[in-house]
């Protein structure tokens, strides 16, 4: 059984993605809604048609093996057209690849607001196989640009990336962002596209860049962190920009003495193993090859570099002269 059939419809533009969405009730539509219109760079490319439909039901999906995929919380199969997915709440989707159309159920336990943070991988699942069937490769990563260097930027959450490349900005560099990239070989070469043009930053952030603000008026990005979204052009105009030619990968760690700035060359071996940590790879042979294809042309023309971060590093701005001599 489902819920009312009033439908609540809302467009956004994903990268070379343009997505429709329906949704049953304004909850729901929010719901899908939040992650869509996180992507707020505008690509001059023509983009390709994706619809995602999203229903209240019931009763939650019974869970799938996942032999397509399977993260911590969502199992993915390939089914007769396309794929299908559940979520440990009982969310699920299935995807008609003939019609580039996802449509997802969400169970309705008993009350409307009661929308599950699953859907969310849900929608993030349709937005990178709708990337991956248009030949890029999603990348968990932040990049800055400066000249001919483009740099990688690696480290799980709350690793520093953000607020390193708030510092580099202050420097004269530009950013395609802080968190998701897209990877592609144009033919001459691999090329790293912007998705969002939004820092999620801490708001200790202002005690080394003050031009930020009191980040404390503005609501957490997640119920999980004390971050706050930002838009970088509000804070620092001109900084952005969308495109880049990657040569180098950086991966930030934590805790080097405190305020200092520790950089070291990698040997090249490493570089694919850190590029594989930052895709989410399918277990399906042909899915998964375009990808693998992608990044290793990647890593090949990467130089690797490992920077670690020690705690109050940007009271001292000349403390990123390291980090900008070894990129040059």
């Amino acid at each position: 059984m489902t819920h009312s059939r009033v439908a609540y419809r809302d467009s956004f533009g994903c990268g070379p993605l343009e997505v429709s969405v329906e949704a049953e009730t304004p909850a729901l539509r929010d719901k899908v809604a939040e992650s869509l219109c996180l992507h707020n760079v505008e690509w001059a490319e023509q983009p390709a048609a994706l619809r995602i439909e999203a229903r209240m039901v019931d009763a939650p999906a019974e869970g799938l093996p996942g032999r397509f995929l399977e993260t911590a919380r969502m199992r993915v199969d390939r089914v007769e057209g396309g794929l299908a997915a559940t979520c440990d709440s009982g969310a699920s989707c299935v995807y008609a690849e003939c019609e580039r159309r996802w449509s997802i159920a969400v169970p309705a336990n008993g009350a409307e607001a009661e929308i599950p943070e699953d859907v969310e991988l849900l929608v993030g699942l349709a937005l990178t196989t709708g990337w991956r069937s248009l030949g890029w490769a999603p990348l968990h990563a932040g990049a800055v640009a400066r000249g001919d260097v483009c740099a990688l930027l690696c480290a799980p959450s709350g690793g520093g990336k953000s607020t390193l490349i708030a510092a580099l900005l202050r420097r004269g560099w530009h950013t395609l962002g802080d968190d998701k990239l897209l990877i592609r070989d144009d033919g001459t070469g691999p090329v790293a596209e912007a998705l969002i043009h939004n820092f999620n930053l801490h708001p200790r952030t202002r005690d080394w860049f003050p031009e930020v603000g009191d980040l404390t008026r503005l609501p957490r990005y997640s119920a999980w962190t004390e971050k706050r979204k930002v838009r970088i052009e509000d804070i620092w105009p001109s900084a952005t920009c969308r495109t880049g030619r990657p040569t180098h990968l950086v991966r930030l760690e934590r805790g080097g003495a405190e305020g200092t700035l520790d950089v070291r060359v990698l040997p090249r071996s490493e570089v694919l193993s850190i590029l594989l940590r930052q895709v989410v790879i399918p277990n399906d042979a042909a899915a998964a090859r375009p990808l693998l294809a992608t990044l290793g042309a990647l890593a090949g023309r990467l130089e690797g570099l490992e920077v670690v971060l020690g705690e109050d590093l940007y009271g001292d701005p000349d403390r990123l002269a390291a980090l900008e001599d070894t990129l040059r």
